[in-house]
């Protein structure tokens, strides 16, 4: 970089030319000497380098964002993306995208806070990437403080409400699935036979292939789920957590269930020219062999719970807390519950249990009196 020399009426003065990475041209004049210069050029340049920014009073809370959404298309899942992309595009930016990320302080956003704790369920969620947002200014050195790490949250008194069918009503529903589809829809039947008799999540089954599918020990091997990539696209991918990497065990009547819907598949797929054999072959696919549509498994149960009386609330992830609730009621171990649900750890199968069962009995009250 050599500075310039041009004249003024004050007399020579000195400009330096430099590039942001936007690869956008800048000029800063007004130097009396070519040290000068050149000194604040090199200062510019690692300030460029450290944060990417030529005017750190003028960014506003927009740039920032963009930063942090490209920051998590690289570190989380497409379908997680997709969300945060979405929770900016619809409310981050609209409140505050324009704004010099310096300008916005404590009070401003206590007053989007409870905006949109009035209008959001899901508030809290805004709330935590607004901060994560201001976090990453904090780290490019824009700002010292977080102001969304000070403001108060209103207290949440819209709790969602776990669903799941009772014992009788999960009877009704295995007669009704039989009834439904045994004959007339094997695929559905199948699916939804092994979603209420594993706690598998829908995205799990999904994404089950036939050689993760243990018949003489009687396990499903789960290792993959459907997600969404960055473009909305349905691809296999990562499970849940670590946690829900697991053998999940399956009974007698499942993996005959299972055997005769691998045999059904076959000559379904050979109508379309696709080869069932292949040891990777996924267990449950659209009609022409690829990812089977997240929204099929909900529409199939929606039929059996408007036809057979039974509790339309109930989701295919209903089936899991279902599940879930059945086995403790028989008595079975909560952390081996746990385990086979793959949650990270008793505590959350033991809220899923009391959010189903609150404690109505009061004869419990009575144990350590009696003693």
């Amino acid at each position: 970089m050599t500075p310039y020399e041009y004249q003024t009426k004050n007399g020579r003065r000195y400009r330096v030319a430099y590039r942001t990475p936007d690869n956008k041209q800048h000029n800063k004049g007004g130097f009396t000497t070519k040290g000068e210069a050149r000194s604040w050029y090199r200062r510019k340049m690692i300030e460029i380098e450290n944060h990417g920014f030529s005017d750190n009073d003028q960014v506003t809370f927009e740039e920032i964002a963009n930063r942090w959404l490209d920051n998590k298309k690289h570190t989380v899942e497409g379908s997680t993306y997709r969300k945060y992309e979405s929770e900016c595009k619809n409310h981050l930016l609209p409140a505050l995208g324009n704004r010099a990320i310096k300008e916005i302080k404590v009070n401003d956003c206590q007053l989007l806070v409870y905006q949109w704790a009035n209008q959001l369920k899901f508030f809290n969620k805004l709330i935590n990437d607004a901060a994560s947002i201001f976090d990453l200014a904090i780290k490019y050195k824009l700002i010292f403080d977080n102001p969304f790490r000070q403001v108060e949250r209103p207290k949440v008194h819209n709790k969602k409400k776990i669903r799941s069918f009772t014992r009788a009503e999960f009877n009704q529903f295995q007669q009704g699935l039989r009834k439904q589809y045994k004959d007339s829809n094997y695929k559905a039947f199948a699916f939804l036979f092994v979603l209420s008799h594993t706690g598998l999540r829908k995205s799990e089954l999904s994404a089950l292939t036939w050689n993760n599918v243990d018949f003489e020990h009687g396990f499903l091997k789960i290792k993959k789920a459907v997600t969404r990539d960055t473009d909305n696209h349905l691809i296999i991918g990562k499970t849940k957590n670590i946690y829900s990497v697991r053998n999940v065990p399956i009974g007698q009547q499942t993996i005959q269930v299972l055997k005769k819907w691998r045999l059904v598949q076959q000559k379904e797929l050979q109508y379309f020219n696709v080869n069932s054999l292949k040891p990777s072959q996924l267990v449950f696919t659209s009609q022409q062999g690829g990812i089977l549509s997240p929204s099929k498994p909900g529409k199939w149960l929606k039929v059996i719970e408007e036809n057979y009386n039974l509790p339309l609330y109930v989701t295919p992830h209903g089936l899991r807390h279902t599940y879930t609730g059945l086995l403790i009621d028989k008595g079975i171990n909560v952390n081996k519950v746990a385990s086979v649900l793959g949650h990270k750890d008793a505590s959350i199968t033991i809220q899923v249990y009391n959010d189903l069962h609150p404690v109505k009995d009061n004869s419990i009250g009575n144990i350590i009196e009696n003693l």
